[in-house]
């Protein structure tokens, strides 16, 4: 078996002859590598190369004998290696170059760069424990943070990155998400079973995770909102730098209040159907800058009958649900008085789905059914300079218990709940609220 490690053959008596005291294992009273002074601790640690253990010096090192020249070694013997480099490992052990990211100390031919080819007291007899030997070439600065992923913690790089070789980025053991959902398999059942999936996680996890270490919370790269505008910076800047900001876009979990940022069963993979979402909170009143939010679940659950917009559960089709420029959340303006002069602007977010004919033009038979004959009566409401009546002034914009063209039962004027007294009828109707007599129409 030792032939093919001679050179020439030349040595081979020579070799065999040593083989009693260069590969055997150390017994007292002879001489041999590992006897006395020189190799005497050699077989000895936690973890030993099975040549070492078996007593097999020879079958890496050769032997030689250099008739008149000094060496270290008794009887004037030079040892060297039977093959240089990863060659001598891959005698017995199966090449680690061969796929498509190699580690650059293999690619190096230096397996005895992380490796003790004789023992170790470190698994698969490294010359240091990891995470301390591969310190020596990588950073630590992610194993710092604050925050680390649990098998950086423990200090076991190979948990998710193969130490000679790879087919995948990183050397990872396997591809990047199916690596993840080695552990976060909760995350893999609700990508495959939720409507919509947040487009980084179709990617891949580290568009969001470092998956070492972060000073943030769950080891987002960035803290939130930060890390959303990076895809998201008109709705995170709406939501900072508004005139009218919604509160939970800038307190409190912040964007994760609202949106689930792997995936969901609804639209902008919100954690519920948005109506209910928002009724989450707006089941109270709110104390605003310039005045009280209503309860507004409590008022739906009495009013059930919904302006259109209400009816569809489409809260956002009026407010923006991050910030706005305008009172209120408003998608478009939207005026915060009782009493405001007509201009197209001011009904803009009304206009949004109402035909604006219905208040410009002074008499017609087409564009409102609130006339009388051909006089417009919403023409006559709107258009006064000091005193003209806005829409929420005899309409609910929310929900009712049924009256026609969502009418008021009472409006809210000064302090006073004035009664609206309106009585529809089959070609018009009457009016008797407080601000003026009885006044009955008819088309």
């Amino acid at each position: 078996m030792f032939v093919r490690w001679s050179f020439g053959g030349i040595l081979i008596a020579a070799l065999i002859g040593s083989i009693a005291s260069y590969s055997m294992p150390a017994q007292a009273g002879t001489d041999s590598c590992v006897a006395g002074k020189c190799h005497s601790t050699m077989g000895k640690a936690k973890a030993v190369h099975p040549p070492v253990k078996d007593g097999m010096c020879t079958a890496c090192h050769a032997v030689s004998e250099t008739k008149g020249k000094s060496s270290k070694h008794p009887g004037g013997l030079t040892i060297t290696l039977v093959q240089q480099g990863a060659d001598l490992c891959t005698m017995c052990h199966e090449a680690k170059n061969t796929k498509k990211v190699v580690h650059a100390p293999i690619m190096g031919g230096d397996c005895t760069g992380c490796h003790n080819p004789h023992q170790s007291p470190n698994k698969g007899m490294l010359r240091e424990p990891a995470p301390k030997l591969c310190f020596q070439c990588h950073a630590d600065t992610a194993f710092k943070s604050a925050v680390l992923h649990p098998p950086v913690a423990s200090g076991d790089c190979s948990t998710c990155h193969d130490n000679h070789q790879s087919d995948f980025s990183q050397r990872l053991v396997m591809d990047r998400s199916r690596l993840c959902f080695m552990c976060h398999s909760d995350k893999e059942e609700a990508l495959k079973k939720k409507k919509v999936v947040h487009a980084p996680v179709k990617q891949s996890c580290v568009k969001c995770h470092d998956p070492h270490g972060s000073p943030n919370a769950t080891l987002l790269t960035s803290t939130v909102p930060t890390l959303c505008a990076a895809c998201h910076p008109n709705e995170v800047q709406s939501g900072q730098k508004s005139f009218s900001k919604h509160a939970p876009t800038n307190e409190g979990k912040r964007c994760l209040t609202c949106h689930d940022a792997h995936a969901s069963d609804h639209r902008k993979l919100l954690p519920q159907p948005q109506m209910e979402l928002c009724l989450g909170c707006h089941d109270r009143e709110i104390k605003a800058a310039s005045s009280t939010i209503r309860d507004m679940k409590g008022f739906l659950q009495k009013n059930k009958v919904g302006h259109g917009p209400l009816k569809d559960k489409n809260c956002s089709a009026c407010h923006d649900p991050h910030g706005s420029d305008y009172w209120r959340l408003m998608e478009k303006y939207y005026t915060s008085e009782f009493y405001a002069s007509y201009a197209d602007g001011r009904y803009a977010l009304c206009f949004s789905c109402h035909a604006s004919a219905a208040f410009t033009e002074m008499t017609t038979k087409a564009e409102t059914k609130f006339r009388d004959g051909s006089r417009n009566l919403h023409f006559v409401h709107v258009n006064k300079k000091q005193k003209g009546r806005t829409c929420k002034t005899c309409h609910e914009v929310h929900a009712d218990t049924g009256q026609p063209r969502h009418i008021k039962d009472m409006v809210r004027f000064s302090g006073w709940e004035m009664p609206m007294n309106f009585i529809p009828t089959r070609s018009g109707g009457s009016c008797a609220p407080g601000c003026h007599g009885e006044k009955k129409y008819s088309r």
